[in-house]
């Protein structure tokens, strides 16, 4: 068996008193895409920051990350800032905000290639253009020198995509990529990153709360709810039988195009807030297959099949 590209070990992280990310674990192999997916709070973002080092202070972050045979924890920061961007790179989740407003796109997409490939001006601008041109932006030649705000909120997603792929990096890092865009932008954003992911060979960790979007692109998904995994799974496999209730409760939710127009299914209450988890199994408040047991320790991760693992008591071994 070839070695993960990245591996995440007991990964927690915590602001004060409140740990927002508790014992994360997952292996990542080369080429492979991750569909990393729960509802806003679960902490999805945080792990991905947490593996690009950007946990702003006053949080800790604590665990292992080994990335291509390196411990990223014990990196000094300016070898950190080596690898970020030239192999790991990040689409960040709001583009409007992510991008610098002062400064012309085809600047931005330039500052990566001047700072970690050593190209010039010259040189920059010419790679610039053609990576406009591969993430498919029309007229990119003019759209080298507009401004974010000139854009629409498509065009400044794939002017995010081409700052991350500049330096063609081993492992993409990609934070819900088409929230706010409609549903014929989503998918041309979701096809380009496929075909990107699959011409230049890299892995990807998509996050996202929308398992339709997983569907479409993931080998293999990892579920969170509250800070922790509850279940991992090939994503052909989680679709057809979920072993979480949490993960069926999402499944559910997923409007359909084929049958009856039904009512969907929601699940009750919300995330927990990080200063007030419950003290068993996190999601049992609002799982409709709860009993006693639930509440009295947290379940671990487990085996449960080739590939799968859940995080409950209901699930036989």
């Amino acid at each position: 068996m070839n070695a993960p590209l990245l591996s995440v070990r007991d990964l927690s992280v915590a602001f004060g008193r409140n740990t927002v990310v508790e014992g994360v674990s997952f292996d990542l192999a080369p080429g492979e895409i991750l569909g990393v997916v729960g509802e806003s709070g679960s902490g999805k973002s945080v792990t991905a920051l947490s593996i690009m080092r950007l946990i702003p202070a006053p949080g800790r972050v604590a665990g292992r990350i080994d990335f291509a045979g390196q411990d990223l924890m014990a990196l000094p920061e300016p070898r950190m800032r080596e690898i970020r961007g030239r192999d790991i790179a990040m689409i960040f989740q709001e583009p409007m905000t992510s991008l610098n407003p002062v400064f012309t796109c085809g600047d931005q997409v330039m500052e990566a290639l001047v700072h970690h490939r050593g190209l010039d001006r010259a040189g920059a601008r010419a790679e610039a253009l053609r990576l406009l041109k591969l993430v498919e932006i029309p007229s990119a030649e003019r759209r080298l020198d507009d401004y974010p705000h000139q854009l629409s909120g498509g065009m400044r997603q794939r002017v995010m995509i081409a700052m991350a792929l500049a330096c063609r990096p081993k492992l993409l890092l990609a934070d819900e990529p088409t929230t706010a865009l409609d549903a014929t932008i989503q998918a041309q954003i979701l096809d380009l990153l496929r075909g990107l992911q699959r011409e230049l060979g890299m892995a990807v960790i998509l996050i996202t709360h929308d398992l339709g979007v997983v569907s479409e692109v993931a080998h293999r998904v990892l579920v969170m709810y509250a800070g922790r995994v509850v279940e991992t799974s090939p994503a052909a496999k989680i679709f057809g039988r979920p072993l979480h209730p949490y993960t069926e409760g999402l499944l559910a939710s997923i409007p359909r195009l084929e049958g009856p127009i039904e009512r969907l299914d929601a699940i009750p209450g919300q995330v927990p807030p990080p200063d007030a988890m419950p003290a068993g199994c996190r999601f049992a408040p609002r799982c409709r297959y709860a009993e006693p047991a639930c509440a009295a320790a947290p379940p671990p991760l487990a085996p449960r099949g080739p590939g799968r693992a859940a995080a409950c008591i209901r699930v036989p071994a």
